[in-house]
C-alpha cells in the first residue's frame, strides 16, 4: 500500500485534530496492515536514530554488537583509534553476514562464507582467489558504512545520510537526561547483568501500541496497583519537546505495594523519557540505574521489546526490585498491549477519543495524542 492509497483509505475515517480533547484517534487498520508496515519502514524507521548499544559493552578494539533496523542487518564496531563505526552487516561478495551476535574481532572482519576479509574500518583487506581477475579494485568492495553517533554514552546509528543529525533530534533530550540523572556518564552495563540482552521474546502486539502504553499513566490505576502505589499519580506529568517526550511522577509511599525503599534512596523519581519513534530510557525510585529499551517491530504485528539495564560501576539493583520491573510490572503492561492489538483489528471498534483532563493532567492522553501527530506527520497523513 503506497502512502497515497493510506491516504485515500484515511478519508473514510474521522481526522486526527489538532486538538487532543476534540479529536478521534488514527483507526485500527494502521496497526496491523502490513503494507502499512512496509511504507512506515521508509518513511520512519530507515531515516530515524536508532539505539544499537551502550559504549562500556563495547571497551575494546574490535568489539561489535550486531542489531537490526527492522530487515536491515548492521554492526557497530570499537575503532583502534577509540572511535566506533558502523556498517550495514553485509559482504560485499555474495552478499553473507559477515558477524553475528557480539564479541570481538582481533584482527580483520571475517565473512563466515567466503572468507572475504575487512579491516575494522570497512576496508577489504583480503578477497581470496582474486589476484588474477580482471578489472578487480579491491578499493571498490568495502563494507557500507552507516551513520554513527553517541550521547550519553548510548550509541545509535541512522541509515539515512540526509536525516537530522542527532543532536538536532535529541540533544536537549540528553541535555535534560543530564541535569535529572547527574551520574548517568558513569553508568555500565556489567557483563552477565540481568535483562543484559537487546533481545526479548516477540510480543504480539505492534511497535505503536508498545509505544503508547508507554506515553499515558490513565491506565495506572486499574491496570498497575504496585506502581501505583510506589508513584503519585497526582503529580505524574507527561510533557511533550519536539521529538522527544518525558514523563516523571515522585515517590509516593516508602513502604508501597511494589517494593521497599528507605528514606535516602539515591532515586525519588519515576521518570521517563521517549525518543521518537521506539525508544524509551526510564528510572524508578531507588538505585541509581537507567533501563534502555527499544520497541523493535518485526512484523506488523509482532514487536520486539529489548533492553539494557544499566547500573554505577560496582553498584546493583536489588532483586525484589529487578523482579517488579521484570515479573511484575512488564508482563501487566504486556498483557494489555496483547489485548489492544487484538481490539484494534476488531470489526466493533471504531475510533477511540483522548481523554484530557485539565484538572488531573497526569493521567490524562494529551501525549498519546501528540505521539499520533508525530507519526502521522511522518507518514504524510496529517
Amino acid at each position: 500500500m503506497a502512502l497515497a492509497e493510506i491516504r485515500q483509505r484515511m478519508a473514510g475515517f474521522r481526522p486526527l485534530g489538532g486538538d487532543a480533547a476534540l479529536s478521534s484517534a488514527l483507526p485500527g487498520f494502521l496497526y496491523s496492515d502490513p503494507a502499512v508496515f512496509e511504507a512506515e519502514k521508509q518513511a520512519i524507521f530507515y531515516s530515524s536514530w536508532q539505539l544499537i548499544a551502550h559504549q562500556s559493552e563495547l571497551p575494546e578494539p574490535g568489539d561489535f554488537v550486531c542489531a537490526s533496523i527492522v530487515d536491515e542487518p548492521v554492526f557497530i564496531i570499537r575503532q583502534r583509534d577509540g572511535g566506533v563505526a558502523g556498517f550495514y552487516n553485509v559482504c560485499q561478495h555474495r552478499a553473507h553476514q559477515v558477524l553475528s551476535g557480539t564479541g570481538n574481532v582481533r584482527a580483520r572482519i571475517v565473512c563466515p562464507y567466503h572468507a572475504w576479509a575487512y579491516n575494522l574500518d570497512g576496508e577489504l583487506a583480503v578477497a581470496r582467489n582474486t589476484k588474477r581477475l580482471p578489472e578487480f579494485d579491491r578499493g571498490n568492495y568495502g563494507l557500507e558504512p552507516v551513520r554513527v553517533a553517541q550521547d550519553c554514552g548510548f550509541i545509535f546509528v541512522n541509515l539515512d545520510d540526509d536525516a537530522p543529525s542527532l543532536d538536532q533530534v535529541a540533544g536537549d533530550m540528553f541535555a535534560d537526561m543530564r541535569r535529572s540523572l547527574p551520574w548517568i556518564d558513569e553508568l555500565t552495563v556489567a557483563p552477565g547483568a540481568a535483562h543484559n540482552a537487546w533481545d526479548g521474546d516477540p510480543l504480539a502486539a505492534n511497535w505503536k501500541v508498545l509505544a503508547e502504553n508507554c506515553l499515558e499513566c490513565y491506565h495506572c490505576g486499574p491496570a498497575h496497583r504496585a506502581f501505583s502505589d510506589l508513584v503519585d499519580l497526582k503529580t505524574y506529568l507527561c510533557v511533550p519537546h519536539g521529538s522527544w517526550l518525558k514523563s516523571a511522577g515522585k515517590l509516593g509511599h516508602v513502604d508501597n505495594k511494589a517494593y521497599k525503599l528507605s528514606d535516602d534512596e539515591p532515586v525519588s523519581e519515576a521518570m521517563f523519557w521517549h525518543m521518537w519513534p521506539n525508544i524509551e530510557f526510564g528510572t524508578l525510585p531507588g538505585e541509581r540505574s537507567l533501563g534502555a529499551f527499544r520497541f523493535y517491530p518485526e512484523t506488523a504485528e509482532t514487536t520486539r521489546m529489548s533492553g539494557r539495564l544499566l547500573t554505577m560501576p560496582g553498584e546493583t539493583v536489588a532483586p525484589e526490585r529487578l523482579d517488579y520491573r521484570w515479573n511484575v510490572l512488564w508482563p501487566e503492561d504486556e498483557a494489555l498491549c496483547r489485548s489492544v492489538h487484538i481490539g484494534l483489528k476488531s470489526r466493533g471498534y471504531r475510533q477511540g477519543r483522548f481523554v484530557v483532563d485539565p484538572d488531573h493532567p497526569g493521567i490524562a492522553e494529551h501525549a498519546v495524542h501528540y505521539f499520533q501527530t508525530l507519526y502521522a506527520r511522518a507518514m504524510g497523513i496529517d
